[in-house]
């Protein structure tokens, strides 16, 4: 028999909480809650011996740390930001955490029924929970009714344990972007590989160690959940003594970390209408000018003659990548999706989906408010989707917007760029400004084959221009293996094609991802990986032949545990696309643009003719864990595959992901995979 504990939520009428075989979440029983013969009430001893109770480590623990087990009666209203968390401090050596979050995802609206005077002042949106957004009502999935979610701020090696509730009409799971899982694989949030989705009504209770620091961020792996807005910022900082930037900047505040998405309208899913900064911005339905009262901007308050570290992601859903730059202000940069880089002083930064920078910026303006610029690429350049936010200084007035518009023509941020007072002590370097504006990760500019090896290794170890491209930046830390090291080559690609019936399939190695029906990681003794999965191999063994054929299955890349692996990723897109992979993060060696299919199509070859160079052993290449593939170009990363298990392999433009443009890395064999154990004792 086995032993379980009773939980119950609101409107329903008793509910027991039951862990999952081999997993955290629980499942729902309706009970009569007169009936004296139940013996698993509310009443009765707690009988269930929890996971996290047993190897719990309570070095640091705060006293009083109180793991919510019981939810009856519980409602949305009592969940909140955590402004007031304990684990929102400075941290110290030695004095790791157990932070415990609850976050509740449900269905919310921009303009909701909430919205009774936030419509008409601004004051009054907070104390209502009303998303005002860009003013145009449109249905949401929310936590903790916020969009962006409550940020999470951590310090690095905090054990976190988050309860995630699911009270949508849908299943939903959550992912901790950027963190790899290497000792809990089962909380990576990837549905139907690393866990079965939670339910709705259901509890998932996700247990990690915070072993890293960075710009991180957790978002929902279910659908177009991510989309409607089931994403928050994950912030883990260090000690001052292990902070290689501290010396950098004055203030850290979670104020000044930016969201950037662009949304969609109702549920017509696939058509970009807006892009949004920490959810809000004006609308672009009607024609008062930027600088209209009648617009909600983000505002990021500033004192002058401080310097402040700022972090900006892009949850992208359609294909915008976006360039980001602040009025009259440099920006030195010195993150990459949550891992350091040499500074880079420059004038602004495209993100990709999934991406981050970090930057800090001097407050040595005349005390006024500037424009936060953010323009759209690619499918939103077409719609001329722009956003702004507003950076106000103290001593400006707080309410007063910015002159002009915000966005300018290149002559004007030339002009710009070349009269605003020169920043002195930001970098610790007297370098002159140009006039030409310095742009990191442009997507617009790489280097192509046709120049040559040569001609990369010079983009890419020169000393900083005006194009400082993403395989450019400068990691503080060496690579993690010695010079020389053989690597075994993997060939993947992302494309697109119209199947017969006339759907778009969204392809990783010109296969249609089907997801599985079980999870991998906990059901992998259940099948037999050659009847169940499929790749390029398999089926180019059953003569099936997927650039004629329509290739859909579950597409299965299998790796060697504890090896230095390489991959080569082509596309065969004229946009870019966001590479993404869970369980590892990876050194970029080589990117550029190849210029037509044929050749793409035969990139095998040409890297055995030497076309497609690496940047030398000896460089300090960049860690990421998003990266953009240019249009008919490749990416080359490196990393040792020394976390065995079921990881996800996709393009992190979401319209792509969920129409096929996924696959999954097996990395080791089943003996190498953690064994996940049954969380019900009996």
């Amino acid at each position: 028999m086995c032993v379980r504990e009773s939980k119950s939520f609101p409107s329903l009428w008793i509910i027991f909480l039951v862990l999952g075989l081999a997993q955290g979440l629980t499942e729902i029983d309706s009970q009569d809650p007169e009936d004296p013969e139940d013996p698993f009430s509310s009443t009765d001893e707690a009988r269930f011996d929890w996971p996290w109770s047993r190897n719990k480590t309570t070095k640091g623990t705060p006293a009083g740390l109180n793991l919510k087990n019981e939810y009856a009666q519980m409602e949305i209203a009592s969940f909140s930001d955590f402004e007031r968390h304990p684990c929102r401090r400075v941290c110290q050596q030695g004095q790791s955490q157990t932070c415990y979050y609850q976050l509740v995802v449900h269905n919310y609206q921009r303009l909701g029924p909430e919205c009774q005077r936030c419509q008409y002042d601004e004051r009054a949106c907070a104390a209502e929970y009303c998303l005002f957004g860009d003013g145009v009502a449109s249905p949401v999935m929310a936590v903790n009714r916020m969009i962006p979610g409550p940020p999470i701020e951590l310090c690095e090696n905090d054990t976190v344990v988050v309860d995630v509730l699911n009270y949508l009409g849908e299943a939903t799971t959550m992912h901790w972007h950027g963190l790899n899982m290497r000792r809990s694989p089962e909380m990576d949030g990837a549905a139907f590989i690393t866990q079965n989705p939670v339910q709705p009504g259901e509890v998932y209770r996700y247990e990690f160690l915070a072993d890293r620091s960075g710009s991180l961020w957790y978002h929902s792996h279910m659908g177009w959940q991510r989309g409607f807005g089931v994403a928050g910022h994950l912030i883990i900082r260090q000690t001052r003594q292990a902070n290689q930037h501290a010396h950098l900047y004055d203030y850290d505040l979670v104020e000044h970390a930016l969201m950037v998405q662009d949304i969609f309208y109702d549920h017509e899913l696939t058509t970009v209408r807006n892009i949004l900064i920490n959810g809000k911005g004006r609308n672009h339905l009607n024609q008062l000018p930027d600088n209209d009262n009648r617009h909600r901007y983000e505002r990021l308050r500033v004192t002058p003659g401080y310097r402040y570290r700022m972090r900006v992601l892009l949850n992208g859903i359609d294909n915008c990548p976006v360039e980001f730059s602040i009025e009259q202000h440099k920006l030195l940069i010195i993150s990459t999706d949550g891992n350091d880089i040499e500074p880079v002083l420059a004038d602004g930064f495209f993100l990709t989906s999934a991406e981050r920078f970090d930057f800090v910026l001097e407050a040595s303006q005349v005390a006024k408010n500037y424009w936060i610029r953010v323009r759209g690429y690619e499918q939103c350049e077409g719609l001329k989707l722009y956003q702004g936010a507003v950076l106000s200084y103290r001593g400006a007035t707080r309410s007063e917007l910015p002159r002009g518009n915000i966005l300018v023509s290149p002559q004007s941020r030339a002009l710009d760029a070349d009269n605003f007072l020169k920043p002195t002590n930001i970098s610790g370097q007297s370098k002159a400004l140009s006039a030409a504006p310095v742009l990191v990760n442009d997507y617009r500019i790489m280097p192509t084959i046709a120049a040559g090896p040569a001609a990369f290794l010079r983009l890419a170890t020169a000393e900083k221009d005006n194009n400082v491209g993403t395989v450019a930046l400068r990691s503080l830390q060496p690579v993690p293996w010695p010079r020389n090291t053989k690597f075994r080559t993997y060939y993947s690609s992302f494309s697109l094609r119209r199947a017969p019936n006339g759907e778009m399939l969204f392809q990783i190695d010109e296969i249609s991802y089907i997801p599985p029906g079980i999870s991998l990681l906990q059901g992998r003794h259940l099948f037999q990986d050659d009847g169940y999965f499929c790749n390029r191999s398999s089926l180019a063994a059953q003569g099936r032949n997927c650039q004629q054929d329509v290739c859909e299955c579950l597409n299965v890349i299998r790796m060697p545990a504890y090896r230095p692996i390489e991959m080569v990723v082509a596309n065969y897109m004229v946009n870019t696309h966001p590479f993404h992979v869970h369980g590892t993060s990876f050194h970029l060696v080589g990117q550029g643009v190849v210029g037509n299919m044929e050749d793409l199509r035969n990139i095998q070859q040409l890297d055995r003719q030497g076309l497609l160079p690496r940047l030398p052993d000896h460089y300090h290449a960049v860690l990421k864990d998003s990266v953009q593939i240019p249009g008919l170009g490749y990416i080359i990363v490196r990393f040792i595959s020394n976390n065995p298990g079921f990881w996800l392999y996709h393009c992190h433009v979401e319209a792509h992901a969920v129409q096929g443009m996924m696959a999954v890395l097996k990395i080791g064999e089943n003996h190498q995979i953690k064994r996940i154990p049954a969380r019900v004792r009996c």
